[in-house]
């Protein structure tokens, strides 16, 4: 089980880095949510929106996200990946990281309050996969992902 499980990580992997900046929509019997919109809005908080409303609780996961350096070889700053790392399950955010809260009562919007500042000047690439819509099917594809810069 343990090795069907890296082969599934593995394939998203492969998956998120070969698609385009709006990520994919895998075959799902449900909508999936997409990442429509990234912004800085404290020296330690993101806010980030969906296109349409998501199951709170995948939403609020730290291990659902992951933080890719856009620059560096290894993670720095507010990230869990390298520039040429693949996402795995192992290099999630985790809870102690980051502590993710809706701000609508849509359940589109949340807000990402990191342990840490976000380093100014810093190129960052957010990853989101797993989430679903409400009562939503299990899913395993991206939800989207967005480059930003620390302000």
């Amino acid at each position: 089980m343990k090795i069907t499980f890296l082969k599934l990580m593995a394939f998203i992997a492969v998956v998120l880095f070969a698609v385009p900046a709006q990520g994919s929509a895998h075959a799902a019997k449900d909508p999936i949510p997409m990442l429509q919109s990234l912004s800085q809005v404290s020296a330690n908080q993101i806010r980030i929106t969906y296109d349409r409303s998501v199951d709170v609780v995948k939403a609020m996961q730290p291990s659902n996200y992951w933080v890719q350096s856009t620059t560096d070889a290894a993670p720095s700053g507010i990230a869990t990946l390298g520039k040429d790392d693949k996402v795995m399950p192992d290099n999630a955010l985790t809870a102690s990281q980051v502590s993710i809260n809706p701000v609508d009562g849509q359940n589109k919007s949340f807000v990402l309050t990191f342990s840490q500042a976000i380093p100014a000047g810093q190129s960052y690439r957010l990853i989101i996969c797993f989430i679903t819509v409400p009562g939503g099917a299990p899913y395993s594809g991206d939800n989207g992902m967005a480059v930003f810069t620390g302000k």
